[in-house]
């Protein structure tokens, strides 16, 4: 295996990683905008996932860090052919973070919390949804056998597939929140709002079941480039995928809350699998592969020491912040 393709296997790492973990506080906000009046599950979702939601974008830092280096002719091409959705993702990151920021703070009138917490709540879901059509935007051209321009050619993040996608990607984020706050609230004895949060994870897992099917389909009609690969090499994971889907439903259902938070996560991991086996080995379009795009021997290995060292110091950090936090028992004020 050649030395860009194991960077290329450590990006794919990376973004499994923030899929999950900051997919499940992006879902935080997806549930914190349909809580409607009901402070006490604010107060859940904040304790549950609020000390860490924002150290999980270091794994988008990263991600975008060996991209920049690693493959820089991928990185100009996304760039320049997908600037629209990623700003606009961007944008609605920073936007949650402040609202989440200025909502908590000394003196903000009541209106202005509940303006915030829309804010929070609209961002929150905004990025993912984008994070997500791309995604299915950029299998859709990758699959194909269309060379496109030199850069990589246009990529309709607004089609059919795309945009099935996006929501499937908003719907995994709320759900993985919901196991996450539905088990945090069983250990620490607080079972009407463990309830609440159950019947938001059966939703949203009933909703990750559906489009989990309607993804295939809609390939099979606007994308069949994209459905000969889900039928093919990424088919084992698709079926893993599907049955993680239907077990995290069954396990909520069966109040089994530690399974199922434990079927989300495996959820999100095979989406991330199966879109990585149909780009595989293209990064953008079918010009742009792994090594084709990938920069010179010194900088890979630069990389690679680089992002060697970058595990070494995070994947200890991040394990110490998710045990500290995990720890106390949470007094929630009925």
């Amino acid at each position: 295996m050649s030395l860009a393709a194991l960077i290329a296997i450590l990006l794919g790492l990376s973004l499994t990683a923030y899929a999950i973990f900051a997919g499940a506080d992006f879902g935080a906000g997806i549930l914190d905008l349909f809580a409607g009046s009901r402070d006490a599950d604010r107060t859940a979702i904040a304790a549950t996932i609020g000390p860490v939601w924002e150290a999980n974008h270091v794994w988008l830092i990263f991600s975008i860090t060996i991209l920049f280096s690693a493959f820089p002719a991928a990185f100009s091409a996304l760039g320049t052919k997908l600037l629209a959705p990623l700003t606009v993702a961007l944008l609605a990151i920073v936007l949650r973070s402040v609202a989440l920021g200025l909502r908590a703070s000394p003196g903000t009138t009541a209106r202005a919390r509940a303006m915030l917490s829309k804010l929070f709540g609209v961002a929150s879901l905004i990025a993912p949804f984008l994070f997500g059509a791309v995604a299915g935007g950029l299998a859709t051209v990758s699959s194909s056998r269309h060379l496109g321009a030199p850069l990589g050619p246009h990529v309709h993040w607004t089609g059919a597939f795309a945009l099935v996608i996006g929501a499937l990607a908003a719907a995994l984020c709320a759900q993985l929140a919901a196991s996450f706050v539905a088990l945090r609230m069983v250990r620490s004895g607080e079972g009407r709002l463990a309830e609440r949060f159950r019947l938001r994870g059966l939703q949203s897992g009933a909703c990750v079941l559906l489009l989990s099917f309607a993804g295939p389909a809609v390939a099979a009609a606007a994308a069949p480039a994209v459905w000969h690969r889900l039928i093919g090499p990424a088919l084992p994971i698709v079926i893993v995928g599907i049955g993680a889907a239907a077990m995290s439903l069954l396990a909520a259902r069966r109040r089994r809350y530690l399974l199922a938070r434990g079927a989300s996560l495996l959820t999100g991991a095979s989406v991330l699998g199966g879109w990585f086996v149909i780009q595989a080995p293209h990064l953008i379009g079918t010009r742009l592969t792994v090594h084709t795009a990938a920069a010179t021997h010194p900088a890979l290995v630069s990389m690679a020491i680089a992002g060697g060292i970058v595990l070494l110091l995070v994947l200890p950090a991040m394990y110490l912040l998710f045990a500290i936090f995990a720890r106390p028992e949470l007094e929630v004020i009925e």
